[in-house]
């Protein structure tokens, strides 16, 4: 398993961002994700996702952040294809879970 990056998400209504991306757990098991941890930083209102992939997937997975940056619809994403992320998360882990 290869982590793959932290993305950084503008999360003022935890609540309603929450139900939004577990609707989309079965996408991103589609596009090889096998893994995230979720924390969420109160103070800042913001989200960190650490996504997690298996070896023979890191391709996909990349293409699929790739798409996601293209539109601006994520703060930062920088996959560097092991654990040493230029982004950390911050505030308090919300959960983990294996797809």
């Amino acid at each position: 398993m290869t982590r793959i990056g932290v993305v950084r998400h503008s999360v003022p209504d935890f609540a309603a961002w929450k139900q939004k991306f577990d609707e989309r757990m079965a996408l991103r098991k589609s596009n090889g994700w096998s893994r995230h941890e979720l924390y969420y930083d109160e103070a800042k209102k913001e989200a960190y996702v650490v996504h997690t992939v298996k070896d023979d997937k890191l391709d996909m997975a990349k293409k699929h952040m790739e798409y996601f940056k293209a539109q601006g619809k994520r703060i930062e994403m920088n996959p560097s294809g092991n654990p040493d992320h230029s982004l950390m998360p911050k505030g308090n882990k919300i959960e983990e879970i294996d797809y």
